[in-house]
């Protein structure tokens, strides 16, 4: 049986991110006998953990720039859509794909490509807000509307209140619900133990750790994670703050780290491909977000088995286990110190882990990709 060729389009680099994550592993479960995968960036940056998963597996990835030099980020800044669209257009003409599923900020560039698109099913997956990712980016809102009804595009939304806004935006009603998904068994299967891992990052076993994964940009809120360390770290001396992740604005948070004086209390890893043991090294994940469109970073803590105290501005879909702690982000700085060390604490949720497995959420798209669904 000829194999279905899906390529999977990316804007940006496959960085630590979430949307990135999810991608490296619709890649790495689907089906080799059925399908056959490539990926598309603008760069390849080989220190990332999602590239070097991907690097090692084999698998095809397509660029707009040679590499990720200073000369060619420099070009990026004034020519990104000449060599965006120079890219798809080799890509699609040495791949030849059956479908494109686009991620991230890409949309505008498939406009014009449009001699290139017949045949080719294509869908996209909005991997935050609808208003952050489409409604605020003209040109992203243009090309989704103007895709969807002239080329058939389909939108795959991460919940199903994301799917009506979708489809009441564009004036669709095939949009497709498609849960985040996660290799649940690499986080409840960690044969480390936590004081081995400890051992390792020159943690103190008896240490209180307060973890976070997430890039350093804004919507992360990682100013708000600090001010709430220091009222943890003001109760207890003994704690420490790991965080895990990179991102433009890492430098000026260690600065602010510097001026706080919690260097010796403040942990920073990026690029790391050791996610399920630096998990099993916390003992309460803080995830205070402006907003999100689905963070798997939150759900691998709750299959960590991590008490999470969470911003309301999350969805309430991604509240999926009784370790979960929602608090606003106008409330109190004590308010959020208190949850964090209040061992007793529980969410009102019940437990639905398993509906967000990545195996699932694969066969899903899956079916997807070939028209079945």
């Amino acid at each position: 049986m000829e194999k279905c060729k899906v390529l999977e389009l990316i804007g940006g680099s496959l960085t630590d991110g979430g949307a990135e994550t999810l991608v490296k592993d619709y890649v790495l479960n689907i089906d080799k006998e059925r399908f056959e995968t490539a990926v598309f960036v603008d760069w390849k940056i080989s220190e990332m953990a999602n590239t070097k998963k991907l690097t090692d597996s084999g698998q095809l990835i397509f660029t707009a720039y040679p590499n990720y030099s200073l000369f060619w980020r420099g070009i990026n800044k004034f020519f990104r859509k000449t060599f965006m669209i120079r890219g798809i257009k080799k890509a699609i003409r040495l791949f030849n794909p059956d479908a494109i599923h686009i991620h991230l900020a890409a949309l505008q560039y498939l406009l014009f490509v449009k001699e290139d698109l017949k045949g080719i099913k294509l869908f996209y997956t909005c991997h935050s807000t609808v208003k952050a990712k489409l409604i605020d980016n003209p040109e992203e809102d243009t090309a989704a509307n103007r895709l969807s009804h002239e080329f058939g595009m389909r939108f795959i939304a991460l919940h199903d209140s994301m799917a009506d806004e979708l489809n009441e935006r564009y004036g669709v009603k095939n949009s497709i619900v498609i849960n985040n998904g996660i290799d649940i068994e690499r986080f409840h299967n960690v044969k480390e133990t936590k004081v081995d891992i400890r051992k390792t990052l020159g943690i103190p076993e008896q240490t209180f750790v307060v973890g976070h994964v997430g890039r350093f940009v804004d919507v992360k809120n990682h100013d708000f994670i600090l001010k709430v360390f220091e009222k943890v770290h003001e109760e207890k001396p003994d704690s420490l703050l790991l965080l895990i992740g990179d991102g433009e604005q890492l430098v000026q948070f260690k600065d602010r780290v510097k001026a706080a004086g919690l260097e010796k209390s403040v942990l920073i890893l990026s690029n790391r491909t050791d996610i399920p043991q630096l998990l099993k090294a916390i003992d309460v994940f803080l995830f205070p977000s402006k907003f999100e469109g689905f963070p798997i970073s939150l759900i691998e803590a709750i299959a960590s088995g991590l008490k999470c105290v969470v911003s309301n501005s999350i969805p309430k879909e991604a509240f999926i286990s009784d370790m979960v702690i929602p608090l606003g982000l106008s409330d109190s700085l004590d308010s959020w110190c208190d949850a964090i060390l209040d061992s007793k604490r529980r969410g009102p949720y019940e437990d639905r882990l398993e509906e967000f497995n990545i195996k699932s959420a694969v066969r899903k798209l899956e079916k997807v990709y070939l028209g079945q669904i």
